[in-house]
């Protein structure tokens, strides 16, 4: 009997090894060297030191609570508008404080900011308004607009035409490095030159890029780990052979007009796609039926298949997933005030970065210098 007790007791303690350097390795696994930002209900955007994973700093958002948080070209500064989409500001990163602020709204007219796409050089910013005055018994809802207005006078400089003339509520924009031309990702890339704002070029991704295929269906999201006018991403088509649509991902060339690679990964899935910095892989969310089920999916872009899927038990009633700044950690936000970290080959639960208040913008991870 106590043998078998001695025998018992060595089998658990050898065990209990491999968890337990799992535990420590997993406890010592950091996500790089960057920095964290992300805005919240407490007027303030976060800024967490990546290797502490620690809130070393906030900046005061002067306009109210932010809604929105876009990174310049130059990496310098920030660009927000509020929640009530009336206000937008310039934040300086290195100074931590507000640059300049502005307002369309006056009066009894207030003036939404819908959408914007500023210029690299910051010259001026292409702004998507929509403006409803109050009455007496009403409140009157007047047409969106494209407006360029002056950085640095404050001035509207001038309304652009819609694309095609078609009225938009919603518009993604972007500028090109040089600030030449104006790109809109309407049901066609329209291009503008940005001088007169006159259309000069357009591409039509809706026609098949294979025989066989239906239209192509892509976002073009952007981001800090992709070099302007190269996007890589998820797209839908039409299956040739069978109902509903297949997924595949697709590297497009804005600057050439030309899809460089695609391939098909399977049945479509309405899921995120959030690539690391290196390009070789990319992570994502999975929300289907029944409410509350969700899975955390890789994509293995090295290899062009889908790596490894898992169902998710940490879930929130809405979710983003953003990689850490060397890919070997998962950042999971959004309806919350907290980060919670995964570690990226095994998608298991680490710990949790707490902030002071409900997230409100996206998160933005910033490499080191």
């Amino acid at each position: 009997m106590v043998n078998l007790f001695r025998l018992v007791w060595l089998v658990l303690v050898l065990v209990s090894v491999p968890l337990h350097a799992q535990d420590n390795e997993g406890a010592t696994l950091r996500g790089g060297e960057g920095t964290l930002f992300l805005g919240g209900y407490a007027h303030e955007i976060y800024v967490i030191d990546e290797v502490t994973e620690q809130v070393v700093d906030t900046i005061q958002v002067t306009s109210g609570i932010p809604r929105s948080l876009t990174l310049s070209t130059n990496r310098e500064h920030f660009y927000l508008n509020d929640m009530t989409a009336e206000h937008f500001e310039i934040i300086d990163i290195a100074s931590r404080s507000t640059l300049d602020t502005f307002s369309l709204s006056g009066g009894s007219t207030r003036a939404r900011i819908e959408g914007f796409v500023v210029d690299p050089q910051e010259r001026y910013v292409i702004l998507l308004t929509r403006k409803l005055t109050k009455l007496v018994d009403r409140f009157e809802i007047g047409p969106s607009e494209l407006l360029q207005y002056d950085l640095s006078t404050h001035e509207v400089i001038r309304t652009i035409p819609f694309p095609d003339g078609k009225e938009r509520q919603q518009l993604n924009m972007l500028i090109s490095p040089d600030g030449a031309l104006l790109y809109f990702f309407v049901d066609q890339v329209v291009i503008y030159e940005t001088t007169n704002f006159t259309e000069v070029d357009r591409w039509d991704l809706s026609e098949p890029f294979e025989p066989g295929l239906g239209s192509l269906n892509f976002g073009f999201s952007g981001g800090l780990n992709q070099q302007f006018g190269i996007y890589t991403g998820l797209f839908t088509v039409r299956s040739p052979r069978r109902d509903g649509r297949q997924m595949g991902v697709a590297r497009v060339d804005l600057n050439e007009k030309e899809v460089d690679y695609f391939y098909m990964l399977g049945p479509a899935a309405r899921v995120g796609f959030s690539m690391t910095a290196d390009g070789t892989k990319a992570y994502g969310f999975v929300k289907e039926a029944p409410i509350g089920h969700y899975e955390l999916w890789a994509f293995d872009l090295e290899n062009r298949r889908l790596g490894p899927r898992q169902i998710f038990d940490r879930g929130r009633p809405r979710m983003q997933l953003t990689p850490s700044s060397n890919g070997q950690l998962l950042y999971v936000w959004q309806a919350g005030q907290t980060i919670d970290i995964h570690e990226a080959s095994t998608f298991r639960y680490l710990r949790t970065i707490d902030l002071e208040a409900d997230s409100t913008t996206s998160l933005i991870v910033l490499p080191p210098d």
